[in-house]
C-alpha cells in the first residue's frame, strides 16, 4: 500500500475531511488533494504535519541491496 492511500484511508477512518486535514495541518487543500490521489510529492516535513494529525508513525527503512 502506498503513503497516499493509507492517508487517504485513516483521514476517512477518523472522519475528517480534506479540508480538516488542511486546516489541522496548516497546509493548502490543493496540497492535500494532490498528496491522496498520488500526484504530490511531499517534503519530510509535509508528512511528519499530516502523520501527526492522523495518529501515524513515519519509518525510514534501509532496503536490503540484492548482490
Amino acid at each position: 500500500m502506498d503513503f497516499y492511500s493509507i492517508i487517504r484511508e485513516r483521514r476517512s477512518l477518523l472522519g475528517l475531511t480534506q479540508q480538516d486535514l488542511a486546516d489541522y495541518t496548516g497546509l493548502s487543500l490543493r496540497i492535500i488533494k494532490s498528496i491522496e490521489v498520488g500526484k504530490g510529492n511531499p517534503s519530510m516535513s509535509t508528512l511528519t504535519k499530516i502523520a501527526e494529525v492522523l495518529g501515524l508513525e513515519l519509518i525510514l527503512k534501509v532496503k536490503e541491496v540484492n548482490r
